[in-house]
């Protein structure tokens, strides 16, 4: 490139970061006049085109970038990019992959790369690219364990577990790594390896919420009952209350129906929202990013309730739940509608330290004593692939709208379904560690 068409470039990008795409695509198709074959303009001429809503172009321009210059690891991740916003995920896949030949070690690239294959049921593939990036590089931790995340999902259990030990060898401080390391023992019914992981990933982080949840399934089968005691003890852990309305509002019913509106009017709101663990219900993305009435009271009101809940709390009992302080974390929410069949399976929520639902709308049905149970939230049980032999201690609570509860988000739980054509609606949250900062 010339003196001049360098210039030109300087100048175009600059318009471009600014937003004034216009100028910006001009210049860019006055360079590639003098020179069509220049990458680095068809790759930014690319982009423009994508931040434009034109796919087809923005594809064209960017695999003409990659044909003059396959070497460039950014020409495939804006490829890739642009696949996925045109909705081919499978192509993006590919261009990822590409861009981690050349850049192994570039985190960022797995950190895409791992979503789409989930999006797009490749886990083989996935495992192929992480066994060719482990054998590269045998100190690369984070590919060992997405590769153990990935086999486990597989249901190879055996060689998931070596791909965490691998990862924890070469990380000792690894928490995500051991804690996966004991869910798959326990998967593989080894409690007493899966019971040492636990604690050793404890060590590190007292409060680490997989682990904690694997060690109550460990400790069950063991029927160590003095163990597990403070970690299953649901009178403690859950807290039970009813909402006074928030201020603008006569009472609780009329926030309820507020609430019930808002979010069957969320445009996020969509039926079986991927690898989450409802089942024939409609689920909205976070109903507290940028919150707006009536999601913006009941923030105020969930803090509060929590604040409540933390000085409530019995801090003599040596438990890492109850003797740390609430981790700094974000509010996050989500608004479930369930109609028949609409149900919950059993999970926990690995990123937070504390979690909780309220209920918006409860059928009536779910009010009667001769119900078993349908509608009602279920804590204790764990997800069926755990081969357990010991029953665990469960407890029910009946959904009542207006009703609040708030449990550490390492207990497992779940909401039986029902048969009935009826509407329920409940609004679920988290304080999540990792949105921090």
């Amino acid at each position: 490139m010339n003196t001049s068409s360098n210039n030109a470039l300087l100048e175009a990008k600059a318009l471009h970061e600014k937003g004034n795409l216009k100028a910006a695509a001009r210049l860019y198709r006055k360079i590639l006049v003098q020179d069509s074959n220049c990458a680095p303009v068809l790759n930014l001429y690319g982009i423009l085109a994508s931040q434009r809503g034109d796919s087809r172009a923005a594809i064209e321009r960017i695999e003409k970038a990659i044909e003059i210059d396959g070497e460039v690891t950014d020409y495939h991740i804006n490829l890739a990019v642009v696949q996925e916003s045109a909705g081919d995920s499978n192509a993006a896949f590919d261009s990822y992959t590409k861009a981690l030949a050349i850049e192994p070690r570039n985190s960022g690239i797995l950190e895409r790369l791992s979503p789409v294959a989930q999006s797009t049921g490749r886990y083989e593939d996935f495992v192929t690219v992480l066994s060719d990036l482990c054998d590269a590089m045998p100190d690369h931790a984070e590919a060992y364990y997405l590769q153990g995340l990935t086999l486990n999902i597989l249901r190879r259990l055996d060689d998931a577990a070596h791909c965490f030990r691998r990862a924890v060898e070469l990380a000792p401080g690894f928490t995500q790594a051991y804690a996966n390391l004991a869910s798959v023992l326990m998967d593989s019914g080894n409690t007493t390896d899966a019971l040492t992981a636990c604690n050793d990933c404890l060590l590190l982080d007292p409060g680490e919420t997989f682990a904690l949840a694997t060690k109550t399934i460990a400790l069950t089968e063991q029927g160590d009952t003095e163990a597990l005691r403070p970690l299953a003890d649901f009178d403690a852990l859950i807290d039970i209350r009813t909402l006074d309305p928030p201020p603008g509002y006569d009472d609780i019913e009329t926030f309820n129906v507020a609430l019930k509106d808002a979010v069957l009017a969320h445009g996020t709101l969509r039926l079986d929202p991927d690898h989450r663990s409802c089942h024939f219900a409609d689920q909205t993305d976070d109903l507290f990013l940028d919150a707006k009435p009536p999601f913006d009271a009941f923030a105020v009101m969930i803090h509060d309730a929590v604040k409540d809940y933390q000085r409530r709390l019995n801090r003599t009992v040596e438990h890492p739940f109850l003797a740390n302080s609430m981790p700094s974390a974000t509010l996050v929410g989500w608004g479930t509608v369930y109609g028949a069949q609409g149900h919950q399976s059993a999970h926990i929520h690995p990123t937070s330290w504390l979690s909780g639902v309220y209920y918006v709308t409860v059928p009536d049905f779910v009010h009667r004593g001769d119900n078993g149970h349908k509608g009602w939230i279920e804590f204790g049980r764990p997800p069926e692939h755990y081969p357990i032999t010991v029953d665990p201690d469960v407890t029910f609570i009946q959904p009542v709208e207006g009703k609040l509860v708030l449990f550490p988000s390492y207990l497992y739980h779940r909401t039986v379904p029902y048969e009935e054509n009826a509407l329920r609606i409940s609004i679920a949250f988290d304080f999540d560690t990792t949105l921090t900062g």
